[in-house]
């Protein structure tokens, strides 16, 4: 019975685990060599500290870089308004050497007309020179 009332105990308390449990009395704390945990520390500081040296190189490219797509954004935009305004530009002077060729060509219909009337006239002169 009373290794029973024991085992209740036991299973009524929760285990609990002290340094002393753990820890044998035989290793004092001068002895204790934590190098192994600072390897662990400064490799774990190291690797962040790369990774900050990194981070820190790669913001400064990808700054860079936007200023050059800045840049370049800037310069086709520069572009695209220089061309549109020369497509408008040529495209007024097509209209006008259009508009131009049509009178050039009514003028040249006008004359060739008169000149018709004219030889139509200097024909008749002459026919009418000829029969008398």
């Amino acid at each position: 019975m009373q290794e029973e009332a024991a085992n209740k105990t036991l299973v009524k308390t929760p285990l609990c685990l002290t340094a002393r449990n753990v820890i044998p009395r035989c290793v004092h704390p001068k002895e204790l060599n934590l190098d192994w945990l600072n390897k662990i520390i400064f490799k774990s500081a190291s690797t962040d500290l790369e990774l900050l040296e990194r981070n820190t190189v790669l913001e400064r490219e990808n700054k860079q870089l936007r200023k050059e797509l800045l840049d370049q954004k800037l310069l086709l935009l520069e572009y695209k308004t220089s061309t549109e305004a020369k497509l408008e530009e040529s495209r007024i002077r097509e209209e006008n050497l259009l508009r131009s060729n049509e009178e050039f060509k009514k003028e040249i219909k006008q004359e060739q007309e008169e000149t018709n009337k004219l030889l139509k006239q200097m024909m008749e002169m002459f026919q009418n020179q000829v029969k008398p």
